[in-house]
């Protein structure tokens, strides 16, 4: 770890590519402006959306100005405060999705006083820092977008993954009866989240799932394509960022929905208020050191990774 505060450690990229493009370096460590928290990072989070940007797959959605801190968000403890904050935060624990074009990777970061979510002493840092950007986006497509309710039927593909293990709960938790699409390998863990499983290694899932209210599509393509065959008229499919797929919502008489994901500081409190409860798992499958930085993306990059991995600073 770095020994100067005014320095730190960041894994960041100087051009698209493969994860050999990630370097661990040393730079200037930001301070804080007016309105702003300065986190000391104790975990970070790997997202999907980390290494297609990285690869440059969504550089026609996302313009770079490099070097770029790879990672979306984490979790650490607050060490300073900027002008017309609270000096009391300073030592709270909090996690956070940083706002696009801030890379998370790194010993110290600065956030809007309200982009920094306390959580409480009980949840460590780990599961704290897995939430925030699959809990919102899981919160934005089951709650903002499908508003889905008791009596629902849900289908949830990718169910093991980051996202999909927490809208599962989210649905099931709404009222929802839900159907999820997962491997062979995590049918028992999906089935553990209060899901029927359906291994679509097995089983194409539109030969046994008929007339749902909302499928939240994380995948594109295909699985895009073979959804509407299984969504009653009237329905809602939900996109988030995924591979392209064609929009035939007007064709079956369904709402495709493809709402953004970005920092939603009151959508995260919510979300740590139902893991404070009891009521929500955040599902770490890997903890690694930031060390393995470029195997984490790897992994992460084969599409079969189970619920989430962090990296601990």
């Amino acid at each position: 770890m770095s020994q100067d505060a005014a320095d730190m450690l960041a894994v960041e990229f100087d051009t698209y590519g493969g994860p050999e493009v990630l370097k661990l370096r040393r730079r200037a460590a930001p301070g804080t402006g007016p309105g702003e928290v300065l986190v000391r990072v104790r975990v970070v989070s790997m997202n999907p959306v980390d290494w297609k940007v990285r690869s440059g797959m969504l550089q026609k959605f996302f313009r770079l100005t490099f070097p770029v801190i790879t990672g979306r968000d984490g979790a650490g403890e607050i060490v300073a405060v900027g002008s017309g904050v609270d000096a009391t935060l300073v030592g709270k624990r909090v996690c956070f999705l940083a706002p696009r074009g801030i890379g998370t990777w790194c010993e110290r970061i600065a956030l809007r006083e309200a982009e920094a979510v306390p959580f409480p002493d009980s949840l460590p840092f780990e599961p704290a820092a897995s939430l925030p950007l699959a809990g919102i986006s899981a919160w934005i497509a089951v709650v903002q977008a499908a508003n889905v309710a008791p009596g629902m039927r849900v289908l949830i593909h990718a169910a093991a993954g980051g996202v999909g293990s927490l809208a599962v709960q989210l649905a099931r938790i709404r009222g929802a009866e839900v159907i999820a699409t997962c491997s062979q390998a995590n049918v028992d863990y999906v089935q553990s989240l209060g899901a029927e499983a359906i291994a679509y290694d097995t089983t194409p899932f539109e030969d046994v799932v008929r007339d749902v209210d909302v499928v939240l599509d994380v995948i594109g393509g295909d699985v895009h394509r073979r959804s509407y065959r299984v969504v009653k008229r009237g329905g809602i499919i939900v996109c988030l960022l995924a591979a392209p797929f064609e929009d035939l919502g007007a064709q079956y008489g369904v709402k495709v929905m493809v709402p953004q994901v970005l920092s939603d500081p009151a959508a995260l409190k919510q979300i740590i208020a139902l893991v404070a409860a009891g009521k929500l798992r955040p599902c770490v499958e890997h903890v690694l050191p930031l060390s393995d930085f470029a195997k984490a993306q790897e992994m992460s990059q084969t599409g079969h990774a189970r619920g989430k991995t962090v990296l601990v600073l």
